[in-house]
């Protein structure tokens, strides 16, 4: 499973948007969840990414004699190779216009990888030239309603349907939330649970392509307009889907270019008919958040997480993945300018 580095920064602004908890003072010792996007906001998030992943290959409880020396001799080759080190250094920028006619409000979501690097056995592995590359969709949202529009992709036209389909859901369903939380206030010490979908990097068959988790917010204490959380985040996933069998015409042809080029087909009966992955994990981590301007200081989550799945000849691969996300927020909103008096407008 190949994850491009441009495609995991877009993820990670997108789950940005799902975990960023903004919130706004509702009464002096409380504070009321709210994310909503606000006329005027222009925000940067400086965002760092350490992941190691591990990976092994065991036979299954039905493999045979046969299958159980191929699949020894894959599990030697991922041993040799070694764990997998990942880092990658972002920027995310969020800019909201103001808002049209209708009440929509104009959105400006930029992400930019700006270094990244990759070892593979402890040996450095090359990242495609994208540091520079600015990738970003601009979508229109209406408060009164919370309904959500994505109106373009910008940096990476292969990826425009994907990304427009797979943004529109995550951000929908974290507006939706917000909405659903606006109401709740926290005073230090409560807690509230957050569901969340996390979409998987690549899609199952049959449409299977998100896992379920929740994250747990606790207010620990309000200081200088300051809220500060404690969060702990749990994953669950446990998806069947079946595995698209070969169509025909393939398998004529197979048979058509002579015995030699059928006897060398692969089996059909060698590959899973059905894909099964089972995920967990959990995380903890703690975030400070700017009452006056919604504006997320700082956010730090350190997430373990384990995932074992079916392949070809009745064969099982468990994948190791520990994760330390950071960022650190600005605000790029210029402050309102001063209107002049009345004196000096009629001189000018």
């Amino acid at each position: 499973m190949t994850v491009s580095p441009l495609r995991l920064s877009l993820t990670s602004a997108l789950l940005g948007l799902a975990l960023g908890a903004q919130a706004a003072p509702a009464a002096p010792a409380a504070v009321t969840f709210d994310t909503t996007p606000r006329a005027g906001q222009h925000q940067r998030q400086h965002i760092d990414m350490q992941a190691t992943i591990k990976m092994r290959a065991e036979a299954g409880p039905d493999a045979t004699d046969e299958q159980r020396a191929k699949i020894a001799q894959g599990a030697e080759r991922l041993a040799q190779m070694g764990p997998m080190q990942m880092s990658m250094q972002m920027q995310q920028t969020l800019q909201v216009g103001q808002p049209d006619a209708d009440g929509w409000l104009p959105l400006t979501v930029g992400v930019g990888m700006r270094t990244g690097q990759m070892k593979v056995g402890g040996k450095l592995v090359p990242l495609p030239q994208q540091q520079n590359r600015e990738l970003g969709f601009v979508a229109r949202f209406n408060p009164r309603d919370f309904n959500f529009e994505m109106q373009k992709v910008e940096g990476a036209p292969e990826l425009t349907e994907l990304l427009r389909a797979q943004g529109n859901t995550m951000v929908n369903e974290a507006l939706q939330l917000s909405k659903a939380l606006s109401q709740r206030p926290l005073k230090v010490g409560d807690s509230v649970d957050v569901p969340l979908t996390l979409t998987l990097p690549v899609p199952l068959p049959g449409g299977a392509g998100s896992m379920g988790g929740q994250v747990h917010y606790t207010l620990t204490r309000l200081e200088r307009g300051v809220a500060y959380f404690d969060l702990a985040m749990d994953l669950k996933a446990d998806i069947s889907a079946p595995v698209p069998t070969p169509v025909a015409p393939a398998a004529a042809a197979s048979a058509a270019s002579g015995p030699e080029a059928a006897s060398s087909a692969p089996a059909t009966a060698d590959a899973p008919k059905t894909m099964h992955v089972v995920v967990s994990g959990s995380g903890k981590g703690h975030s400070s958040l700017r009452l006056a301007d919604r504006l997320p200081l700082s956010n730090q989550l350190a997430m373990d997480m384990q995932m074992t799945m079916n392949i070809p000849d009745n064969g099982l691969m468990h994948m190791d993945m520990a994760m330390v996300m950071s960022a650190k927020g600005e605000s790029l909103a210029r402050p309102a300018a001063a209107a002049k008096p009345a004196a000096a407008k009629k001189k000018s």
